[in-house]
């Protein structure tokens, strides 16, 4: 099942902008054309699940090492050259990337994160459509699969970056197996909206001081960058939010709007006020995808960084999307509440939206076919076996790994309990445990007026937005 999106919905203001262009990759009509979905593509090229590329990194300086560890507060990139199944890549530009990831390795551990820019000096090259690349270390993650597991499994219902795996060499030395992970750039937001025109923010202390391991910052949960209302000056904002790119006017004055009314418009006003702001069904989706995988890099764990956000100019919503999935799935994690931080202000989307008794039900239905499926133990094991059979070798003979091959095997085991006990937490909560309403007819209407009725679909979930 995939989150679909009644044509009849598009009277509300993408009409225009579908007929005047072509769907982005990750929406497409079902085959009796009555339905438009998004997600659950499978990928070919660059993100293709069933190839381990091998990527080749050669630097001309010979101390590349010591000039990409002094940029690395100021993000400054240094020339390579890139090849890649036999295709030669002039002039890249890299940089080691990461907080925690970078600040907490062993002393003398080699096995940083690798952010690889294709224009950094050709403005147009890119390898086979993008122009960034990822390379994630796996820290705090011995089975190197949960970002590329997570990102799999929520894809089919929020957007989420691609992922995939690469054996990295650096001036011909093997430096191991890397999750290559999508940039949140405008490639990323042409694949799930109707434009990349709008505006993209980072959650995240823009002078460094997140916070938390590496940090040094103030706790989670304080208040800031959650869709916290600051107040009017657009200055208060840019602490805590860093604007990634931006095509419309003052887009720092759309954050303000929607901070504002997500949380100072009184509670009897939010159902009719916030979807004017704010696209309501993904952000719960959003938000139970997080909490089903208890992922502690995230809006719902930090409540102030981790997460993106982009401004569709199509349809004037914000829309959260997720980010930084490397440590999802911890054993200690599995106990979190379904309703996790609903209680506490500073989480505003949270605390706000699933107190409207009909977005804490859509929540609760989109919770259920998460459990159903993609916390479905059988399925989730097969997942987590392709990948084994597929990286296990990599591992081996991973030389600067960060952990051992015994602790990858061992970890994969605590990956498999965690789906298990984390589906039985959650489906013994008195809510969640309640029957999902039973559908017995759908009527969609196109432009002309035009109706068809779907066959009825009893114990499905309603998955509009």
């Amino acid at each position: 099942m995939k989150k679909t999106i009644l044509l009849a919905l598009l009277l509300t203001g993408l009409t225009g902008a579908l007929c005047a262009q072509s769907l982005p990759a990750e929406m497409y009509l079902s085959d009796d054309g009555h339905r438009l979905i998004t997600g659950g593509r499978l990928y070919s090229g660059l993100y293709d699940s069933a190839v381990v590329r091998t990527v080749h990194l050669d630097f001309p300086q010979s101390n590349y090492w010591q000039l990409m560890t002094q940029n690395y507060n100021s993000h400054t990139d240094i020339p390579a050259t890139m090849t890649v199944d036999g295709v030669t890549y002039d002039s890249v530009g890299v940089r080691f990337k990461g907080q925690t990831s970078f600040s907490m390795l062993p002393a003398g551990s080699q096995k940083r994160s690798f952010n690889i820019s294709l224009d950094y000096v050709h403005e147009d090259q890119h390898i086979m459509g993008y122009k960034t690349l990822n390379l994630n270390n796996s820290f705090q993650d011995e089975s190197f699969m949960r970002e590329v597991f997570y990102l799999h499994q929520i894809r089919k219902h929020i957007p989420a970056a691609r992922a995939n795996y690469v054996n990295l060499y650096v001036n011909g030395q093997n430096w191991g197996l890397y999750p290559n992970v999508q940039q949140l750039n405008k490639d990323y937001l042409e694949e799930w909206f109707l434009s990349n025109d709008g505006a993209n923010w980072r959650a995240d202390r823009s002078d460094g001081q997140g916070g938390g391991p590496g940090g040094g910052g103030p706790g989670w949960g304080d208040g800031t960058a959650a869709l916290n209302y600051l107040g009017e000056d657009t200055s208060d904002y840019k602490t805590y939010y860093t604007l990634k790119s931006s095509d419309i006017d003052n887009p720092w004055d759309r954050l303000v709007a929607v901070c504002n009314v997500v949380d100072n418009i009184p509670t009897a006003q939010l159902r009719d006020s916030l979807p004017h702001y704010l696209d309501i069904d993904r952000t719960l989706w959003f938000l139970a995808s997080e909490i089903a995988f208890s992922d502690d890099d995230s809006y719902v764990y930090k409540g102030k960084m981790d997460y993106y956000l982009y401004y569709e100019p199509e349809t004037g919503r914000m829309t959260p999307l997720e980010f930084d999935g490397n440590s999802v799935m911890g054993p200690n994690l599995a106990n979190w509440n379904p309703f996790y931080h609903a209680d506490n202000a500073n989480y505003p989307l949270l605390n706000r939206m699933l107190a409207i008794p009909e977005w804490r039900q859509r929540y609760l239905a989109h919770l259920r076919t998460i459990i159903a499926d993609e916390l479905n133990p059988a399925v989730c094991n097969e997942i987590l076996s392709n990948y084994q059979t597929q990286i296990d070798q990599l591992v081996q003979d991973d030389p600067k790994k960060l952990y051992t091959y015994q602790q990858f095997l061992s970890e994969i085991t605590v990956l498999r309990n965690f789906i298990t006990t984390r589906r039985n937490n959650l489906l013994v909560n008195s809510e969640v445990a309640q029957s999902s309403a039973d559908i017995g007819s759908v009527t969609y209407f196109n432009l002309n007026d035009e109706a068809w009725t779907a066959p009825p679909k009893h114990g499905g979930n309603p998955r509009t937005s």
